[in-house]
């Protein structure tokens, strides 16, 4: 062994005193230490032993399924009643046409998704759906209460639309605007 040769310092007289939370926090860890591993006797006890006293049932196998009887012959009530079942409608408070129209003019997403088509962005396929069902039922309401006059959209327009749909809705012949030569 090789020789130590002796400190002029001596180290500490004595055990040195803890502060409260360290001692707490040894205690602790040697709480966890002594709890280790599984509890004593584990692999001899009963699942299904008796607790406080009350015994318990054994656990059933979740194999054996319920024993709910089933049916041998399908019976026609139970399409009907799925039929009715899907059939009855959300009850949802009924509007006057006045209110539902202002309801729509006021809608954001309709205004939004309005502006979007405007500058000529591209609408997501429920978008679409959403707003050809909205647009066609103010359409509705405006038909419905008189605020959509048919005879002032066709005036409105410029005045070569009217000969533009007349042409669009003609059937074309263009054996009709040939010219062939008089060979007379």
């Amino acid at each position: 062994m090789t020789r130590i040769k002796k400190a002029r310092t001596p180290g500490r007289i004595g055990a040195r005193k803890e502060n409260r939370e360290t001692a707490e926090q040894s205690r602790e860890r040697k709480r966890k230490a002594k709890r280790k591993g599984l509890a004593p006797g584990s692999r001899h006890n009963v699942e299904g032993g008796t607790q406080g006293g009350k015994p318990q049932k054994p656990s059933q196998d979740p194999r054996l399924g319920s024993r709910k009887p089933v049916a041998l012959v399908q019976e026609d009530n139970t399409r009907e009643q799925a039929v009715v079942a899907r059939a009855r409608p959300v009850p949802t408070p009924q509007l006057t046409p006045e209110q539902e129209l202002e309801a729509l003019e006021n809608n954001e997403r309709l205004n939004t998704l309005l502006d979007r088509v405007e500058d000529g962005d591209k609408l997501s396929k429920e978008d679409k759906v959403w707003l050809d069902r909205t647009l066609a039922r103010h359409q509705q309401l405006l038909e419905q209460l008189g605020l959509l006059d048919e005879d002032e959209e066709e005036g409105d327009g410029e005045p070569g639309d009217d000969l533009w749909e007349r042409f669009m809705d003609a059937e074309l012949d263009p054996a009709q605007y040939r010219e062939e030569e008089d060979k007379s």
